[in-house]
């Protein structure tokens, strides 16, 4: 026995992921019928001596599927061959099975220490922000708190159902947040299930919605004429207790920046560059974050927002001894900034007669809308928006990035 272990059997094979698999090559005169040259299944362990152990009942069931498609007696005749290698596999299964020396089957780490090594990696890629960092440890906590803290191959179907039925029966939670939950459960399975060479039980489960749905609930760009009725009633720019509630949908229409972004500004990421004032779209303060590494660029100042006075609003700023743009505003764990700017906003918008369907969200679509009728490339676009293509850092400017390119296309954008 101990020869025969001192290489893998060929009924035995071990995956890239360490995890062992029980074969049997297929009859090359019934490969045709079942569509395979060879039948496998794993036998979910890591350690040779348990494969061994566990490799008689599969193998046997391997082989009862090719009798199954045996047709003829040639055929027959190989599957008999097939049967006498796989009860020479028997005695050697029972020795391992009897011997002392048989390793106990390890046990799996279970989801506390698993989701802990997924989040520390996350954060060692620099994938998640401070706010995404918190929402996904909440909900492992939800997780475990709900089902146990179980080994990983405990973490089943049936489990998986469990934690689904749990969010999607609560009536006060949308379909979009049950299935954020869901998606970030599953980001972790599919994370152990490289580590671990594990299944991921969650694996299908979000709710699909309907495209007739998805359309009604979307979130629409603010039309030109929404945003001129937003800047007759918002606060004038003289505004000096909440200035953020003048300034930021202001801002936002004429940047194209995200909300959370120009919330979040410090005094310090206003400069000149080229001989312009510019906003710095960046992340140099432990409290700032952005959404991805494409989100990183510059912005010029429009010409419109320097005649509203807003450089004169930011000297002031410096002068009254503020580090933030908007020091009134506070913020909150996972949401930043923005978080108080959209609740003020919840409500004020009230008072104009919008619905669901209108946030201070549109207006960066309504920049993205103008823009691109204006026949400005995709890609400019992109970079004044901070998406995938055209990112634009603060060394070094690609050709067609230069400030004053940008400047003609931030100049472009009117809500007169």
């Amino acid at each position: 026995m101990g020869n025969y272990l001192d290489k893998s059997p060929a009924y035995l094979f071990k995956s890239r992921y360490g995890i062992w698999y029980a074969r049997i090559v297929i009859p090359k005169a019934m490969q045709s019928t079942l569509g395979k040259r060879e039948l496998r299944k794993s036998l979910e362990t890591r350690e040779r001596f348990e494969a061994v152990r566990r490799s008689w009942q599969v193998l046997m069931q391997l082989k009862g599927i090719i009798e199954g498609h045996a047709q003829n007696d040639s055929e027959f005749s190989q599957v008999v061959a097939i049967t006498n290698a796989v009860h020479q596999v028997a005695p050697i299964a029972a020795a391992i099975t009897s011997s002392p020396i048989q390793s106990p089957k390890p046990k799996l780490p279970k989801l506390s220490q698993v989701s802990e090594e997924f989040c520390q990696e996350k954060l060692k890629q620099g994938a998640w922000s401070a706010g995404s960092e918190q929402v996904n440890r909440q909900s492992f906590k939800d997780l475990i708190n709900l089902i146990g803290d179980l080994h990983l191959d405990e973490f089943t179907l049936p489990k998986a159902l469990e934690y689904k039925r749990h969010f999607s029966s609560k009536s006060e939670l949308s379909v979009a947040t049950v299935n954020k939950r869901l998606t970030r459960v599953s980001a972790l399975m599919q994370w152990a299930s490289i580590h671990y060479g594990t299944n991921n039980p969650m694996t299908g489960l979000s709710i699909k919605v309907s495209e007739r749905v998805k359309a009604s609930k979307a979130r629409d760009a603010l039309s030109d004429n929404q945003i001129k009725q937003l800047f007759r009633e918002i606060p004038p720019v003289t505004e000096i207790n909440l200035p953020y509630r003048a300034w930021l949908p202001r801002l936002a229409a004429y940047t194209g920046a995200r909300i959370g972004e120009l919330a979040q500004l410090y005094l310090d990421d206003l400069q000149v560059i080229d001989n312009h004032p510019c906003i710095l779209i960046r992340v140099t303060h432990k409290d700032q974050s952005i959404k991805t590494a494409t989100s990183e660029r510059v912005i010029p100042i429009h010409a419109e927002l320097i005649a509203m006075g807003f450089l004169k609003f930011v000297e002031k700023q410096r002068e009254r001894g503020c580090m933030r743009l908007f020091p009134e505003l506070r913020k909150l764990p996972a949401r930043g900034y923005s978080h108080q700017v959209s609740k003020w906003f919840s409500t004020f918008k009230t008072k104009l007669g919008w619905g669901e369907k209108e946030t201070l969200h549109g207006i960066r679509h309504a920049v993205a809308t103008q823009l691109k009728r204006r026949e400005f490339s995709s890609d400019m676009v992109a970079g004044l928006l901070g998406h995938a293509h055209g990112s634009i850092t603060f060394d070094r400017y690609g050709k067609e990035y230069k400030i004053e390119n940008m400047l003609k296309l931030i100049n472009a954008l009117d809500w007169s």
